[in-house]
């Protein structure tokens, strides 16, 4: 068989393998550092024969505390030599997915599948890679940011309670009538 003109974007010189990630996914695996490429030809072939989207795990049943390595230094695509974009996942899961802005293809370090796959994420890979998950992500680690500094100036207990009050108030029939009582600043 002749060596793969494919070489693993992480490793530099290593070729390439053949596989099957899932029954009809193919993919070019490194058996140095266990990551794969996925051509967006084979991605969407194996999208397509699926049907619909299985609905998202927001908590895997079996933790996935397998671990991801991700390096900082750029990475080319194996298919045409450009760069891999960067696109976080989001969603509970902690690490970015590679994408070749000009050909489609992704590349997935070592147990990325595996962790997206624990989620119902491993058939969404065409979203994370879109303008409206990014920006989705971004609001998220906002809100995340901002309850922490909240959380830092009053403390958990605090934040705990003022959180299940605003819960009580938006279910409350009256909670325009509460509302205006709470920014009333009059002293009674």
């Amino acid at each position: 068989m002749p060596e793969s003109r494919l070489k693993c974007p992480i490793c530099k010189t290593i070729p390439l393998g053949e596989s099957d990630l899932e029954p009809g996914l193919h993919v070019h695996p490194c058996a140095q550092c266990g990551g794969q490429w996925i051509s967006p030809k084979d991605y969407w072939k194996w999208l397509e024969s699926r049907g619909p989207l299985a609905a998202e795990i927001a908590v895997p049943t079996e933790p996935q505390d397998l671990p991801v390595k991700e390096l900082e230094t750029p990475k080319f695509c194996p298919d045409c030599g450009r760069f891999l974009r960067r696109h976080k996942v989001g969603h509970g899961v902690h690490f970015s997915l590679d994408r070749c802005g000009t050909c489609g293809g992704f590349w997935l370090d070592a147990n990325e599948w595996i962790i997206l796959k624990s989620r119902n994420l491993n058939d969404r890979l065409h979203f994370v890679a879109s303008d409206a998950w990014q920006g989705e992500v971004a609001r998220q680690e906002r809100e995340k940011a901002h309850e922490q500094i909240v959380r830092d100036k009053i403390g958990t207990e605090d934040l705990e309670k003022i959180k299940s009050i605003k819960v009580w108030i938006e279910g409350h029939p009256r909670k325009a009538e509460l509302y205006a009582v709470l920014l009333d600043k009059k002293e009674r």
